[in-house]
Formats: C-alpha cells, sequence, structure tokens
C-alpha cells in the first residue's frame, strides 16, 4: 500500500466527498449531497436505495466509492459505521422525520435515560467497585482528568469527592500542562480519568503515563472505547440513545453510586471534614 492510499484509508467519509466534490460528475455529486446531509444514515441503506434517494444510478454510487478509495459499497458502509461509533453528532443525525408532539418527546426522552441508568448500574462489577474506592479513599492524592464532555463529569465527581476527604485535584487546570501537574506523581497516588467519545489524545498518553509512574487509575469510558490492560479498574457506561446527543443520565448515577460508596467508606474521618466544611459555610456566610 502507498503512503497516499494510507492517508486516504484513515479519512472519514464526508471528509473524502470534500476532497473530490469539485471534480465529481453531476450524478455522483447528487450521491455525495445526500450522504453529506446525513452521512450516519448510509450504513442502514443499501446501494440502490441510496441510488433512489439521491435520484441517481446504481452506477453513480459505485463510481463514487470507487472514486472515494473504496473498493467498493459494503466498504463505504462499513467506514460510515466506523464514522457513526467515534460519536460525532453530525453521523448520529437522522433523516427520518421526528414527531413534534411534546408529551411523546418527554416520554422517549425519560425512557433512554432511565435505561441508560440501568445498564450503567447492571454492568458495574462488585468486587472491581469495592477495591477501586478503597483506592480511592486511601491514596495519599487524588487526580481527576477530562477533556471536552468528559470535563464535567470529572469536575461533578471530584465536587462529590472533596466533601469527604482532602487532596482532590482536577486536571488539566488551566494554563498548566498535564505533565507539570503529575510530575511528582507515584504509587501513592491515584488518578481518575474520564475517556468518553469523542476522546482527544491526551487520554490515552495520561493513561499510560500514570500507569508508567505506578499510581492507581480507575478510567470511566464508553462500550466502544479500546486501551484494555490500561487501568486499574474501567467503568464502561453506555451514552448511546436513539438522538444524535450521547446521553450521560447513566453515567452521573454511576458516579453518584461511585460517590456514596466513598462516603461510607471515609466514614468518621469522612464526616469529621464535612463537619468542618460546614463550619466554615457558616463563618464565611456562603450561603444565603
Amino acid at each position: 500500500m502507498t503512503s497516499t492510499q494510507q492517508s486516504i484509508s484513515v479519512e472519514p467519509l464526508v471528509t473524502r466527498i470534500r476532497g473530490h466534490y469539485g471534480d465529481l460528475p453531476a450524478s455522483e455529486r447528487k450521491v455525495g449531497d445526500l450522504i453529506m446531509d446525513f452521512p450516519g444514515q448510509i450504513a442502514s441503506y443499501s446501494a440502490t436505495e441510496l441510488a433512489q434517494l439521491a435520484g441517481a444510478s446504481k452506477a453513480a454510487v459505485t463510481r463514487l466509492c470507487h472514486r472515494l478509495g473504496y473498493d467498493g459499497f459494503e466498504a463505504m458502509r462499513r467506514a460510515a459505521r466506523d464514522d457513526q461509533r467515534a460519536g460525532s453528532p453530525l453521523l448520529l443525525l437522522s433523516g427520518a422525520p421526528e414527531t413534534a408532539d411534546f408529551t411523546a418527546l418527554a416520554s422517549r426522552h425519560r425512557q433512554q435515560d432511565g435505561e441508560l441508568v440501568a445498564q450503567a448500574l447492571d454492568s458495574l462489577d462488585a468486587e472491581s467497585f469495592v477495591a477501586s474506592v478503597a483506592a480511592i479513599c486511601g491514596a495519599r492524592r487524588v487526580f481527576v482528568a477530562g477533556w471536552r464532555n468528559s470535563q464535567y463529569l470529572a469536575g461533578y465527581l471530584r465536587w462529590q469527592l472533596i466533601q469527604v476527604r482532602g487532596d482532590v485535584h482536577s486536571l488539566p487546570q488551566a494554563g498548566e500542562t498535564i505533565a507539570e501537574s503529575l510530575a511528582d506523581l507515584n504509587e501513592d497516588d491515584m488518578i481518575l480519568i474520564f475517556g468518553f467519545r469523542r476522546r482527544v489524545p491526551a487520554v490515552a498518553k495520561t493513561l499510560a503515563l500514570a500507569r508508567r509512574k505506578g499510581a492507581k487509575v480507575l478510567y470511566f469510558t464508553d462500550r466502544d472505547a479500546g486501551m484494555e490492560g490500561a487501568a486499574d479498574w474501567t467503568v464502561r457506561c453506555p451514552i448511546r440513545g436513539a438522538d444524535a446527543l450521547d446521553r450521560y443520565a447513566g453515567v452521573m448515577s454511576c458516579l453518584h453510586f461511585f460517590a456514596m460508596g466513598v462516603m461510607r467508606e471515609m466514614g468518621g474521618e469522612g464526616r469529621a471534614r464535612l463537619a468542618r466544611i460546614e463550619q466554615d459555610h457558616e463563618a464565611l456566610h456562603e450561603f444565603a
């Protein structure tokens, strides 16, 4: 395989279409326009169906596949499915008409979130849960790292943990690099890493750095993530529903479950910290 072919093979489907768009004949451009409007939908169509929807011929679909560097339509459809798993909302949009009925939408929303909460809790391993909670309580310092959507999830768990134990630090800090924050990380420390799609390269690199330094690692991620064995404990929460945007109700419930586990494990020490926090709240008049 040539270097040019290798570079093409990793390009998303929509990127390939845009790169060739100016050179596409009219018939192939129709197919390309349809795919770019709802690129994820190609995974559920046959070549004949795609041609009919685009108002083009099946031969035009086949020519477009080859022009974009695919062996055929099935190869292009597999690429579209791979792009969907990466989590782009564009790839998850549906071209099907959706009801505008508020009651129906709210009911579907409630049902999907309820299912994700149940799946997230059902997927937890009791032994791993107990061991990771004990590690959080016993570590000298705890670092909580997250990027993009994972950042607010990491921030939520950190806020819960600091109620009952000190030395819990968020990463990355504004204006700092990960290396500066973790230069002294060692086997007495623990890091909780959040890597829900779409993951940035820093997730895998931080996992690897923490392992090299001997820190305990708890990794929260989705079911499509790879990196098996990259952490001491891995919690995989479902985040996919029927909508274009990922859903985090199951993740939040799981994090609350972990926070309550830590609170129970911290016992009297945790209650004493809570009492000190409340005293300082009163001294500072922080609440109305």
